[in-house]
């Protein structure tokens, strides 16, 4: 009978293992199976693409681990892209997780990047199912092991970066492992998993030093309980000092790639200077961090747990030794290894959210995991009942809010210049090789935002001006290459204006919707910037000038004190949306990209901000908007006549709405004239 009843526990826990497992997968293709062949962008464009570049360098190098490239012929260290050294091969610590992908890339015949996507997403399910695992093991209940997971895949910031391209979400998924094969030596003192434990340790530290610290943690338990002689130190020595030497040759061959090639990954602490700019950081990362880490339901729960575990040290109730309550230790330990690389890397933390993931984001997990394990299991009437409740309404409420920022997070603004490369570039591939421009061209992008991510869509080697200024432009135009590529969108501002040069050195030679493919000029005819870049007459023009008996929504009509003779808008200080347009029915069905100038006179009667919004939008969804504001171009009580180029990227659907209208949430007052709006075909 005992036998019988054991087969049954055994069997009811692997269809709890199943479900579990099927609910991480089921998430997972919900939330990342329509990104699955998704070019990197939005959030942190440039360093996942840089990850992308890699794994197609591998595909290029015909998978020789040992020479990592990219696309880029000049790197960022140690001259900070001023020097060409014409060598694609990059140092980058162990690019174990590019290189995968790129081996089934190779085996595919293709560098689409949903092989690269898979891969990070199989890596996560396993991780997240070994958490289950982990979890279920430490607290004993399969309910809670469902809490942690729930947790730990509802992070804003971990379900962004799941389907992503940077090595984090394998290094969590090692540790995770290593954690895992690391508590079944903890019971049963066998060293097949303590092996096991060092291997995945060591692999998660290889991919992102970071994760170092964990193994640091766990090895430092690990001497307490010798020194307690529950653990022996002799057995494990070497696997340790095996494990040390690769993660120390591996650093050692990256420093030797560095000095020799340069690289394009940052190898340095990034401290904050002093006091005060530590202030400014954790401000930051206070305003603007916190939501993106976990939600409110994740720190409510964290504050819930820490309240219970307080109050459970107090009581001291007799209660059932959970064999795992020394983890404590571990945990502490390795708080403190993450607050301490913080501190050497506070202005990290200011901008770049995935490096939560590579520190905080575990420690906290683990906390969840321990404090659950310290709490009782229900002793009340359908006390687990309750309890699988409770998680499950956690559950749908954090997946809701985390849905809600993964929307967000993929809103298109204008001012994300990172995103706009990657709209700008998509193509270019079949649009270069349609242009004559072989695949062993040297290509030359000015001004690069995020230097591989034009070359990675182009499928192409090249150099990239980063800096903006007329010094580097000028360096530039002085290396060898063959075809220039410029963004329509980007070209006037960022290179025109900076370096009027620019029409007297190249001809433009194509162009589509949003590139301009540009070779040496070899004459002296001069060239206007409308026909370089391709733009031709305008197909529609509509002029506002507030004298006819038109409709106008959202702008009062009145005399101009000037001229008697003349009459001009005015949106109020109490207008938040003014002088409002509809554009749809100009652009009609076809969804291709515009370019809109506006023309215009105003005046603002106050320093408040006030700005031009161009947006599309489906029903009540916001996806895409430009911003111009005008305060930096106008004095207050000053007319001004001003005129904008808009490049609008493609409309998703015929169903998207263009709009213009003055933005006045501070309480301007805005006087308007003479605006017109033209239309050209991009």
């Amino acid at each position: 009978m005992i036998i019988l009843s054991n087969l049954e526990v055994l069997k009811a826990k692997r269809i709890t293992n199943s479900i579990a497992l099927l609910l991480i997968i089921t998430v997972t293709v919900i939330f990342q199976g329509k990104h699955l062949n998704e070019v990197p962008a939005y959030t942190h464009t440039w360093a996942q693409n840089d990850r992308l570049a890699l794994a197609n360098g591998f595909v290029r190098n015909d998978l020789n681990f040992f020479k990592p490239e990219n696309y880029i012929l000049n790197h960022q260290f140690p001259r900070n892209w001023t020097y060409p050294s014409y060598s694609t091969v990059t140092a980058v610590e162990f690019p174990v997780h590019d290189y995968v992908p790129a081996v089934f890339m190779k085996i595919l015949g293709t560098n689409e990047p949903w092989v690269f996507h898979l891969y990070i997403l199989l890596y996560s399910i396993v991780g997240m199912y070994f958490l289950y695992l982990l979890a279920e093991k430490i607290c004993d209940s399969q309910i809670k092991a469902l809490l942690v997971v729930i947790f730990a895949m509802t992070s804003p910031a971990y379900m962004f970066y799941q389907g992503g391209f940077l090595p984090t979400i394998p290094s969590i998924s090692n540790t995770i492992i290593a954690l895992y094969c690391y508590s079944l030596y903890f019971e049963n003192q066998s060293r097949k998993w303590f092996k096991w434990a060092l291997f995945f340790f060591t692999l998660a530290a290889l991919a992102r030093l970071t994760f170092v610290i964990p193994f640091l943690a766990v090895l430092g338990f690990e001497l307490i309980r010798i020194f307690q002689k529950k653990a022996k130190f002799w057995p494990n020595v070497l696997g340790v000092v095996v494990s040390f030497s690769v993660i120390i040759a591996a650093k050692l061959y990256n420093s030797f790639l560095r000095e020799k090639y340069g690289s394009d990954f940052l190898n340095e602490l990034l401290p904050a200077g002093n006091w005060e700019e530590m202030k400014i950081i954790l401000k930051q990362m206070w305003e603007n961090m916190l939501l993106v880490y976990f939600s409110m339901k994740h720190y409510f729960l964290l504050f819930l747990l820490s309240v219970l575990v307080a109050i459970a040290f107090l009581i001291k109730e007799k209660r059932k030794e959970n064999p795992f309550a020394g983890w404590w230790t571990i945990c502490l330990f390795w708080l403190i290894g993450v607050c301490a690389f913080w501190f050497v890397m506070a202005k990290q933390f200011y901008a770049h959210d995935y490096y939560f993931l590579d520190t905080f984001y575990l420690p906290a997990v683990f906390f969840v995991i321990l404090s659950l394990a310290l709490l009782p299991k229900p002793q009340w009437q359908n006390g687990n009942a309750i309890l699988a409740l409770f998680v499950a309404y956690f559950g749908i409420v954090a997946f809701q809010e985390t849905a809600t920022f993964q929307k967000e997070r993929r809103l298109y603004v204008a001012s994300d210049r990172f995103t706009g490369s990657v709209i700008n570039f998509t193509g270019s591939d079949e649009f270069l090789t349609k242009s004559g421009v072989s695949r062993q061209d040297t290509m030359l992008v000015i001004h690069a935002y995020g230097p591989n991510i034009p070359f990675v869509l182009m499928n192409r080697v090249g150099l990239a001006v980063v800096g903006k200024n007329p010094v580097d432009i000028r360096t530039g135009m002085d290396w060898k290459w063959d075809y220039v590529v410029f963004q329509k969108p980007y070209f006037v501002e960022d290179v025109y204006a900076i370096y009027p040069q620019m029409l007297e050195q190249v001809e433009s030679i194509a162009t589509n919707e949003n590139l301009i493919l540009c070779k040496r000029k070899t004459d002296t005819i001069p060239q206007s910037l409308m026909e370089f870049m391709g733009i031709r007459n305008a197909y529609k023009t509509i002029r506002t000038n507030f004298e006819s008996g038109d409709s106008i929504e959202h702008v009062r009509i009145e005399m101009d004190p000037r001229n008697n003779q003349n009459h001009i808008g005015i949106v109020g200080e109490e207008e938040m949306y003014g002088f409002s347009h509809d554009f749809t029915p100009q652009v009609g069905p076809d969804t291709k990209g515009r370019v809109l100038k506006i023309k215009g006179k105003f005046l603002r009667q106050n320093d408040n901000q006030v700005s031009i919004i161009v947006a599309y939008s489906n029903e009540n969804d916001l996806l895409y908007y430009q911003t111009i504001e005008l305060n930096p171009i106008s004095k207050a009580n000053e007319w001004a006549e001003k005129q904008f180029i808009v490049f609008l990227p493609q409309r998703r659907s015929v169903n998207d709405k263009l709009s213009f209208y003055i933005h006045n949430t501070n309480k301007n007052s805005v006087l308007l004239d003479d605006f017109e709006f033209k239309f050209y075909r991009n």
